[in-house]
């Protein structure tokens, strides 16, 4: 069963991503605490709202599989990436209303590696993450994710 494995937000712009024990989701805001939600983030414009800046997923296969691709062994902060997840094919979740928990989103758009994450990692992220970057999504109800959270389709 796909399920939440890991919660990871930042304050700021380029900050190291830190793990959460849970993470309260607003919705059409973000994750409380995270850089979308803080207005801090590198793409933060007032349109990022509503083209899917409020939460990311990545699956854990994703990053598995881009480290395998570049020889590495990135942990998933490096990915930059809010939520990962187990046993899901995320890009599925595309233009698809699905349940973490408690919390209904919206599968809104890819989430595709941009030259900012390669410089931060150092790692040619954009070959790395090709096909695999994970998708955007809109929260879409408000209430508390914690890692363990399984994630249905509806």
């Amino acid at each position: 069963m796909a399920e939440l494995h890991r919660i990871l937000i930042a304050p700021r712009a380029k900050a190291s991503l830190q793990p959460a024990l849970s993470v309260e989701a607003i919705a059409g805001r973000g994750l409380r605490g995270d850089r979308y939600f803080l207005a801090t983030g590198s793409f933060n414009r007032a349109e990022c709202f509503t083209h899917g800046r409020q939460l990311s997923l990545i699956s854990l296969d994703a990053i598995a599989e881009c480290n395998r691709r570049l020889g590495l062994a990135l942990p998933a902060e490096e990915f930059r990436r809010n939520l990962v997840i187990t046993d899901l094919d995320v890009p599925l979740l595309l233009g698809r209303t699905f349940r973490i928990g408690d919390i209904r989103l919206r599968g809104l758009r890819h989430c595709h590696p941009c030259r900012l994450l390669s410089r931060l990692t150092g790692a040619d992220m954009m070959d790395g993450l090709k096909g695999l970057g994970g998708i955007r999504a809109a929260i879409l109800n408000s209430g508390t994710l914690y890692p363990g959270d399984p994630l249905r389709l509806e």
